[in-house]
């Protein structure tokens, strides 16, 4: 349980909330979050906080978005051979985390939780661009999503291709083009979805300046894949990696688990993968 005055000190050091800053406020003003934000805002001024300014600037607060949970750990910390906080190598090197320079502590940072409509597709793009984005240029990209060609979840909400779209965006894309690989088992009609899907994204490249030659990969195995990971091979021949949902259910409202794809779970996927290990 946090202090009571906690989450009013880091509202007022431009702070993102945290979820005990949330269950603090809930146990003191439980009104705040049996309304609408926008209702809220439009309360008199005299009910619940008194001055509306105050109130207001709490509301907006609460409704901030983008904390994450950092934790500290040390080299070797976990007996688990394949756990990411037995880093190996020099002291303080680093996996999956970033170093905070003092006795080779590091803070790591693998998955992250999402839910609701905007929240849950900001949450993948930013881990897109956190996982892809510093290993540089892009030219091949596997996607094991069997929903890649369904534009609607299973909610009814609509935008799985608009989605990769915005995926695609997220990446360093040089003009010499990119490489698609698609999955072999994808749902729908390869004829007829698959050719608007792979339409869509020519478009896109097209007005983004790029070309764009699609594939189907290949199990050594021959066997499918049930979650859903998004590898980018860079040009540099590194390969970077993260899981989350299907295109067509970020625009959905259930909770998902995001994340980068740890160092050994990486390489063991490429090796399952023919010409990607």
């Amino acid at each position: 349980m946090t202090d009571s005055m906690e989450w009013y000190w880091r509202m007022r050091m431009g702070l993102l909330p945290r979820p005990e800053d949330r269950d603090a406020l809930r146990r003191i003003a439980p009104e705040l979050f049996d309304l609408e934000h926008e209702a809220l805002q439009a309360l008199d001024d005299e009910r619940f906080w008194g001055p509306g300014a105050f109130r207001q600037e709490v509301g907006d607060w609460l409704h901030r978005e983008g904390y994450r949970q950092l934790v500290t750990v040390r080299d070797g910390s976990c007996p688990q051979q394949d756990c990411p906080l037995r880093l190996g190598g020099r002291p303080g090197q680093v996996v999956g985390g970033q170093s905070d320079g003092e006795d080779g502590a590091i803070v790591i940072e693998l998955m992250t939780v999402a839910g609701g409509y905007k929240a849950k597709a900001n949450t993948f793009y930013d881990m897109a661009r956190k996982v892809h984005r510093p290993k540089g240029p892009v030219r091949d990209i596997l996607v094991t999503d069997p929903y890649i060609y369904v534009d609607k979840s299973e909610e009814d909400a609509v935008g799985g291709i608009d989605n990769f779209l915005a995926y695609l965006a997220c990446l360093d894309i040089p003009h010499s083009g990119i490489t698609i690989y698609q999955p072999p088992y994808a749902k729908g009609k390869k004829a007829t979805s698959g050719k608007i899907w792979r339409r869509s994204v020519e478009a896109h490249g097209k007005k983004n300046g790029y070309g764009v030659q699609f594939c189907f990969f290949k199990t050594l195995t021959e066997t499918r894949f049930h979650d859903r990971f998004y590898l980018a091979r860079h040009v540099d021949g590194s390969v970077s990696g993260l899981f989350g949902p299907s295109m067509n259910g970020l625009n959905d409202k259930s909770f998902v688990l995001v994340g980068e794809l740890e160092t050994q779970t990486l390489k063991r996927l490429l090796a399952c993968l023919d010409r990607w290990h």
